[in-house]
């Protein structure tokens, strides 16, 4: 239960992270020469299904907590939809921040049940 938790604390950073990205992108719109970034989640995946957990006594809770975060943040530099260089469509930029949003609440609700369980099993049911 606590390297789910873990797992999903590290997705909402990669999400208030991402929402800061796409959120400057937007801010930037009319910025000539700005070129858009997002933010590549693909190696925090990958880490994810191969995570050793370490401890330094037998009765100790794991941790899983790991050194690299796995996140990117990568300029989109092949596409240019304007004459001035700027490749930000604020219409796909406010689609992509309420997909992010969306993401970042069902990872927050994640988290409330598990420990709302964790409270549940603390509390002997009551």
């Amino acid at each position: 239960m606590f390297r789910l938790v873990d797992l999903v604390t590290q997705g909402l950073d990669a999400a208030s992270l991402r929402h800061k990205i796409l959120s400057n992108n937007l801010a930037n719109v009319n910025t000539p020469g700005f070129r858009r970034s997002d933010v590549d989640f693909s190696d925090l995946f990958e880490q994810s299904a191969s995570m050793p957990i370490r401890t330094t006594h037998p009765q100790h809770v794991a941790s899983s907590r790991r050194q690299g975060s796995g996140i990117r943040i990568v300029q989109d530099k092949a596409t240019s939809i304007r004459n001035d260089g700027n490749n930000v469509d604020a219409d796909r930029e406010m689609i992509l921040l309420l997909e992010n949003q969306l993401h970042y609440q069902a990872m927050a609700d994640v988290i409330t049940r598990n420990l709302g369980v964790l409270r549940l099993v603390i509390g002997e049911g009551r």
